[in-house]
């Protein structure tokens, strides 16, 4: 039932994600939701976004960027959803690694926690890229 009521509460989450470059190409950048909603994206927000990261990442970090509330973590505390990519991309966004990817990856132990100033941070400068939604324990 749990399952179920969480499956409604996320019914705004992406059915799928793009690639930087994708969304740069489109002139109203945009994807479906899982409730079959269309999500629109700032243009400005995807070029700023590009602006901060390596070039080599626009062909690998999807957007919109989908952070997960996980109650079992703490307060505050959200988790990433997609690949080491995006967790990279956000870390350097947020100034908290400024290393190459392969130097992000060798030095992760386990997939990052993002709390709340984090999240509020992201939201503030990237709104239309940030999807929050609700995760269920391991």
């Amino acid at each position: 039932m749990l399952q179920n009521e969480l499956r409604k509460l996320n019914t705004h989450l992406p059915k799928n994600r793009k690639t930087i470059r994708e969304l740069l190409a489109e002139e109203q950048p945009s994807v479906s939701t899982v409730g079959g909603e269309k999500a629109p994206m700032k243009k400005s927000e995807v070029e700023a976004l590009n602006a901060e990261l390596p070039d080599a990442l626009r062909d690998k970090v999807r957007l919109p960027l989908v952070l997960l509330r996980r109650r079992e973590l703490g307060p505050g505390a959200f988790t990433l959803l997609g690949d080491p990519y995006e967790e990279y991309a956000v870390s350097k966004i947020l100034g908290e690694y400024n290393g190459t990817f392969t130097e992000f990856q060798q030095s992760r132990q386990s997939a990052a926690v993002f709390y709340k100033p984090q999240v509020s941070e992201l939201t503030r400068r990237f709104h239309s890229l940030i999807v929050l939604g609700f995760g269920l324990s391991e």
